[in-house]
């Protein structure tokens, strides 16, 4: 196939979003020719890496109207910006469209539900996502969140209402042949009924790691860990109280957030309110947190609405059990094999807490069942490794794009 890639974050030095969109480009021109689209912010990036490691599949052009060419890349303007890089990308696909001749056109990132992409409207087939960003907890599991982090959860709900029942997205969105949702939540926020027809489906994809082998029994205290930025959204607050109440149990448990945020202050006060149940470590680079998930036993990540988990198929491959709640991406990934996914339905903050506690019982208490979920860990890795994830999205759009073209050729007939 001939791809045109839309993906305005991409690039091979940034993490999230991006490292996935460079990724995937590269994932995807193993087998097909791709031309990717993205902002003119990566071009230094990316052409640094490709003076080091020169290719010529994939091919990246570089695109922002100039109107927004005095616009910065940084907090809410990277919103905006990329709010009018949408907008105005139409055109300028075409052109690249009548030079290129491409099989298919395929938006990519940001993968974020609330924001139309137009690129339907090009004539040729149209895929769409993986998308995220519906996913959301009950109020009932936000009650202990306030000030500026309880605003922007109101913010965020509202949203995502708007989004839900915006005619320009679905007008926008009702032009994709296929449309790639990461969970079922986000299918079901998609306007006016679009959902119905959405496949869920991941871009991310574990990495294997030499050397790593599954864990046998602990024989000391479980070694817990987080790492991420420290939002509210994340759930931290859950697995603090989650750990204290196993430690009350006389369970040794030794919980480590890695990462940096602006909910750090208040996980800090929880944590020493409850016991100083939590070591903090700031932001590190990624060479010394995989040395970090090398030493710890298991993943507790208890995210409140993230549609993925790059970090959660991170601790897979380091054999490291995941729990997690089941209503969002982590659980995605995430089964009885491999590690302990909580139910939410009916529980507050006190229920999951609990839950969260029994999670850490089992996996603390039960030695042979901690060697199981590791062994499984790495096994639900290898299943979501990068090529998987990417092969199976490929084997959709390649049957669109051949049952298309079998049309267009009985239509000449």
């Amino acid at each position: 196939m001939h791809i045109l890639l839309s993906a305005f974050a991409c690039s091979p030095t940034e993490g999230s979003e991006s490292r996935a969109g460079w990724r995937v480009a590269l994932e995807l021109a193993k087998h097909h020719e791709v031309v990717v689209v993205t902002d003119e912010y990566r071009r230094a990036a990316i052409e640094a890496e490709l003076a080091h490691t020169p290719r010529d599949n994939p091919r990246f052009v570089f695109y922002r109207p100039t109107w927004l060419r005095s616009v910065p890349f940084r907090g809410q303007f990277s919103r905006l910006l990329y709010v009018g890089w949408q907008y105005s990308l139409l055109p300028f696909a075409r052109r690249l469209h009548r030079q290129h001749r491409f099989d298919v056109v395929w938006h990519l990132t940001w993968g974020v539900f609330r924001h139309p992409s137009f690129l339907g409207f090009m004539g040729i087939p149209f895929v769409l996502g993986p998308i995220g960003g519906g996913e959301d907890a009950p109020l009932r599991l936000k009650r202990s969140i306030h000030g500026r982090d309880k605003l922007a959860e109101n913010i965020r709900m509202a949203l995502n209402y708007l989004a839900h029942v915006s005619p320009i997205l679905w007008w926008a969105f009702s032009r994709a042949d296929l449309i790639f949702t990461r969970t079922p939540h986000t299918a079901r926020m998609l306007p006016y009924g679009l959902g119905q027809r959405a496949i869920c489906a991941q871009e991310i994809g574990a990495t294997p790691r030499a050397g790593v082998v599954a864990k046998q029994g602990t024989g000391g205290p479980l070694r817990v860990l987080y790492a991420g930025r420290l939002l509210a959204l994340k759930g931290c607050h859950l697995a603090l109280r989650a750990v204290a109440a196993a430690r009350r149990r006389g369970l040794d448990i030794r919980y480590t957030l890695v990462g940096s945020g602006p909910y750090e202050a208040e996980l800090r006060r929880l944590s020493h309110e409850l016991g100083d149940v939590a070591e903090f470590i700031p932001h590190v680079s990624q060479e010394q947190l995989f040395e970090i998930y090398r030493d710890m036993d298991c993943f507790l990540f208890p995210t409140l609405h993230d549609s993925g988990g790059t970090v959660t198929l991170e601790a897979l491959s380091f054999a490291l059990p995941v729990i997690c709640l089941d209503h969002c991406g982590p659980a995605e990934f995430v089964d009885a094999s491999c590690g302990v996914v909580v139910p939410i339905a009916n529980r507050d903050e006190d229920g999951v807490a609990a839950g969260l506690a029994d999670a850490l019982a089992l996996l603390a208490g039960d030695p042979q069942e901690f060697a199981r979920r590791s062994a499984g860990a790495l096994l639900r890795a290898d299943h979501h490794r990068l090529e998987n994830q990417v092969g199976r999205l490929v084997t959709q759009v390649e049957l669109l794009v051949a049952n298309k073209q079998g049309h267009i050729q009985l239509e000449e007939a």
